[in-house]
C-alpha cells in the first residue's frame, strides 16, 4: 500500500522521469530526495504503480494516434 507522499512521488516521476526531482516535489527532504527517489523506485508496488500508469498512458497516446 502506497502512503500519499509515495503515490506524488510515482506521479511527478511519470511526468518528469527524473527521481530526485520527483521526490523533492513530492514533499521528501532535498537532502535526502535523491536517496528516496532512488529507493521509491525500487519497492515493488511503486514500480507497479509507474508501469502500470505509463503503459496506460501509452494505450491512450496509440488510441488518439489510431482516430
Amino acid at each position: 500500500m502506497m502512503t500519499p507522499k509515495q503515490q506524488k512521488f510515482c506521479d511527478e516521476y511519470i511526468k518528469t522521469g527524473n527521481a530526485t526531482q520527483s521526490a523533492i516535489n513530492a514533499g521528501y527532504s532535498k537532502k535526502t530526495a535523491k536517496q528516496i527517489g532512488q529507493e521509491n523506485l525500487t519497492k515493488l508496488d511503486l514500480k507497479v504503480y509507474i508501469d502500470e500508469r505509463l503503459k496506460q498512458l501509452e494505450d491512450e497516446r496509440i488510441a488518439d494516434a489510431a482516430e
